[in-house]
């Protein structure tokens, strides 16, 4: 009973039902170098556009689905999946996943929380990658993920 509580504890969901963590273990700081936003636009949506798996991955794997990168100032990263331009409550950041990134040794990093049945919680951290003026990438084990920058509506 003591187990399933801790585990339990160690995680929540917000009204929206997006997953937030609740503690520190292995967590980066969140970004305080203003380099990261050489890199980085705070006030654009990056779109996934693109996806490079490992040779080894199954092909089903390897789709695109709509997906969004939102940069906040303080050194947070929402992950939106269902974004509708036409209704501002969906750029809410509690309809985001949230994760964490930082400017550190001339690299930005994001990290990434995620559940796995192997791992239970688990964080890996992705390189960000600046490939035009307009388009990241974030890098992590042979995976490529391509991002373009959108313009968010004004009204947001």
């Amino acid at each position: 009973m003591l187990c399933f509580f801790s585990i339990l504890s160690c995680s929540h969901y917000n009204e929206y039902g997006r997953k937030r963590v609740n503690f520190n273990l292995e967590r980066i700081k969140p970004n305080s170098d203003p380099k990261a936003f050489t890199i980085i636009d705070t006030t654009k949506l990056y779109k996934k556009v693109a996806m490079v798996t490992p040779e080894n991955i199954r092909p089903e794997f390897a789709k695109v689905r709509l997906e969004y990168l939102k940069f906040y100032n303080n050194g947070r990263v929402g992950k939106f999946d269902s974004i509708d331009f036409d209704i501002i409550e969906s750029f809410n950041p509690k309809n985001a996943e949230s994760y964490l990134y930082q400017y550190k040794n001339n690299e930005l990093v994001v990290q990434i929380y995620f559940t796995h049945v192997q791992c239970g919680q688990c964080f890996i951290k992705e390189r960000l990658k600046k490939v035009s003026n307009d388009t990241i990438q974030l890098l992590s084990d042979g995976y490529i993920d391509t991002y373009v920058a959108v313009d968010i509506p004004k009204s947001f």
